[in-house]
C-alpha cells in the first residue's frame, strides 16, 4: 500500500469512528434508569385509563398509562423504558381525551378528574426507584 493510499484509509477510518461514536440509541447525558411497572386500583378494582407520572427531585419525569387491568409501565423518553434512579413524587390522574370536536367543540363539558386530588395535584405519594426492576402497586381509595 502506498503512503497516499494508507493516509486516505487512515483518514476514512478515523472519520467513520468519529461518526459512529455520535450515533448511539441513548443520549450520552441520559441518567441511570430502573424499569418501573405496577398496578393501580381504586376501591380494590383495576383503574384503567389513568396516567401514572414519576417526577424525580430534578430531571425528566417518566410516565405510563394503565391498561384495562390497571397495569402500567413507565417510559422515560421515546422507546426508552424506566425512570431515573432516586426519589420520585408520584401523580396519578385521569387521561384527558381530546373529544372536543365529537362533543360539540367549544361548548363541550369541561374535563372531570375522577382520581382524588390526594393522588395528583396534592399528591404525597413517593417511591424510591432503584437500579434494575421496580414494581410499585398503588391501591387508591375514592374517599
Amino acid at each position: 500500500m502506498t503512503f497516499a493510499a494508507h493516509w486516505k484509509f487512515s483518514l476514512l477510518f478515523t472519520f467513520l469512528c468519529l461518526i459512529s461514536s455520535g450515533c448511539s440509541n441513548t443520549p450520552g447525558d441520559q441518567p441511570d434508569l430502573g424499569t418501573v411497572t405496577g398496578t393501580v386500583t381504586m376501591d380494590e378494582k383495576p383503574l384503567a385509563g389513568v396516567m401514572v407520572v414519576f417526577s424525580p427531585e430534578s430531571g425528566r419525569s417518566s410516565m405510563g398509562t394503565t391498561d384495562d387491568a390497571g397495569k402500567y409501565e413507565l417510559i422515560y423518553v421515546g422507546d426508552t423504558k424506566g425512570a431515573k434512579i432516586g426519589t420520585h413524587t408520584i401523580s396519578i390522574t385521569t387521561v384527558q381525551n381530546d373529544n372536543s370536536e365529537e362533543e360539540g367543540g367549544a361548548g363541550a363539558a369541561p374535563f372531570k378528574e375522577t382520581v382524588p386530588a390526594k393522588y395528583n395535584t396534592k399528591s404525597t405519594l413517593t417511591e424510591e426507584v432503584k437500579a434494575g426492576e421496580n414494581v410499585f402497586d398503588f391501591q387508591l381509595t375514592s374517599k
